[in-house]
């Protein structure tokens, strides 16, 4: 038992001080954070697609069977209905006309008059800024 009993308090004391040792230690210092993104190019995006003072965030290309895209994600300070009433005079200025094809609740579909373009697009808040996502397309 005496030697049960020592090798239990030999354990128990490295443990002691293997925890001891760990406190009071000044926690490791983050790792530094990552450079910034580049800005992403919106030199692609027609003039009358670019929101004024929006920020883009993100662009992905986006192909299908019959087209080719590009999907934005462009982020402003503004009010949902100030965009919305934005890119509705905005592309009906250029011509384009609501899809008639269209009609996914709560998104903006437009497409041009050659139907050779389309733009689909949902608008919504989030955390205090409000994001424009659309995908503008491209058809052979």
């Amino acid at each position: 038992m005496n030697r049960t009993f020592s090798v239990l308090f030999v354990l128990a004391l490295t443990a002691v001080a293997a925890f001891s040792a760990s406190c009071g230690k000044a926690e490791e210092e983050p790792a530094a954070k990552p450079a910034e993104a580049p800005p992403v190019d919106i030199s692609a995006l027609p003039e009358y697609l670019r929101y004024p003072d929006a920020t883009a965030a993100e662009r992905m290309e986006v192909n299908t069977e019959d087209s080719k895209g590009t999907s934005w994600l462009l982020v402003s300070a503004d009010s949902r209905a100030r965009i919305e009433e934005w890119y509705r005079a905005s592309v009906e200025k250029n011509g384009w006309v609501k899809d008639p094809d269209g009609g996914k609740v709560g998104m903006l579909e437009y497409v041009n008059p050659r139907k050779t373009e389309t733009l689909k697009m949902l608008i919504y808040e989030k955390d205090g800024k409000t994001n424009i996502s659309f995908t503008y397309g491209i058809k052979p």
